[in-house]
């Protein structure tokens, strides 16, 4: 059985899962909740007639004042309940593997939640990552950035994946992290599930063998295997480029993010501990944001947050064959996330477009269409820029 400590930073993690939506480590991994932990609900057996609680003081933003970015990785290690296509089984995908990287910068005044999304197909310079071995890694030119990943997790330890990719985006971007965040696939099923699912226009029929995939157009509600499988779809959606996937899995991030404020998880402190309880299984975090008391301070000073203030772009960039590199505009960009400037964005919480462009501060240029490349491979094909999605309906249960 967990000690109380244990559990209570388990649940901070799944705090951030619910408000972030998303998710990988610095040498922090937290054991998953013990199913044989005894609980019992005893409330019906007590009555009504009892004496009234003092209530408790508001729990405390430990960093109020402050902008914070995290970062928010998912993971594709194919392992134990995340090798959902049984690709690691059959030895056809080994090691540590990145997915998804986003910076969620929540800005000081706690008024809106910004996440860019840094395509994994970007060619970046990786700097030397020490090892939980005692080894340092060698500084890798013109690489993919999602190789930062494999190259700090190469000896299975999460968070030296974690460590090694925040150095990274910290030389790309020279925006500070605070933490980070890891899901895989099995979190972020588990996630999903404990929303019981989650509505989502799809605008056209699904079929994808690769992703285990298969949708009917129009409004559906998403279990937990499916919303992976169209977070994870590419190859035979759309133009089949992980730029593509990436407004794809920002359109259902902000699903995700509708459904969990509607439940109203950050109030409804019983509706939350249920949501942590089953969907806190896998995730790992850093030191900070893994403690309940930064969680429900942060969590507290949130409370008021509407999907409208919630806002998802990704970093603009230029063509390099089958990859891309960052244009001037990623530069603006990463100005108004360090000067805690809003930053103009393609989509937000409520599935549609901003109303309009942030008035304080550069914005950046629109993004050119990258040529498609006959040598691109499976490793990710760049083939089209990110645009401004279309209107598209909401959906709900």
């Amino acid at each position: 059985m967990l000690d109380s400590h244990r559990v209570r930073r388990r649940a901070g993690a799944g705090a951030l899962a619910a408000m972030l939506f998303l998710g990988s480590g610095v040498t922090f991994a937290y054991s998953e909740l013990q199913g044989n932990i005894g609980r019992h609900d005893i409330d019906n057996l007590l009555g009504d007639d009892r004496p009234s609680t003092v209530a408790s003081p508001e729990p405390i933003d430990s960093k109020a004042g402050q902008p914070i970015n995290l970062l928010v990785m998912g993971s594709d290690i194919r392992e134990g309940e995340s090798d959902v296509d049984g690709a690691g089984a059959a030895g056809e995908v080994a090691g540590m593997r990145s997915d998804t990287t986003m910076i969620a910068h929540v800005s000081a005044d706690r008024s809106r939640v910004e996440v860019v999304s840094i395509p994994r197909d970007t060619l970046v310079d990786v700097p030397a990552c020490k090892l939980p071995d005692g080894r340092t890694t060698s500084p890798q030119n013109d690489v993919m950035f999602n190789s930062a990943f494999q190259t700090g997790g190469q000896t299975g330890d999460v968070g030296a994946a974690a460590a090694c990719t925040i150095r990274t985006v910290e030389d790309l971007t020279g925006v500070y992290i605070d933490d980070f965040v890891v899901v895989d696939f099995a979190g972020f099923k588990n996630v999903v599930q404990a929303l019981d699912g989650v509505p989502l226009y799809i605008d056209k029929q699904i079929d994808d063998p690769y992703a285990q995939l298969k949708l009917a157009a129009g409004c559906q509600v998403l279990d937990g295997q499916e919303a992976l499988g169209y977070a994870r779809a590419r190859k035979t959606v759309d133009d089949g480029s992980d730029i593509s996937r990436i407004g794809r899995q920002q359109q259902l991030v902000a699903a995700i993010a509708r459904e969990a404020l509607s439940k109203n998880l950050l109030t409804d402190l019983p509706a939350l501990y249920r949501f942590l309880d089953a969907a806190t299984s896998t995730l790992t975090t850093g030191p900070y944001i893994g403690g309940l008391p930064t969680m429900a301070g942060l969590a507290n000073s949130l409370r008021g947050l509407e999907p409208g203030a919630i806002s998802f772009a990704t970093m603009p960039f230029e063509p390099a064959g089958a990859r891309v590199v960052p244009s001037p505009a990623a530069e603006k960009m990463w100005e108004n996330l360090k000067a805690d400037r809003p930053i103009d964005a393609t989509l937000t919480g409520t599935g549609e477009a901003p109303t309009a462009k942030p008035s304080d501060g550069p914005t950046s240029t629109p993004t050119p269409t990258p040529t498609p490349s006959e040598d691109a491979t499976d490793d990710g094909v760049v083939t089209a820029a990110p645009s401004p999605e279309p209107t598209v309906p909401v959906c709900t249960k």
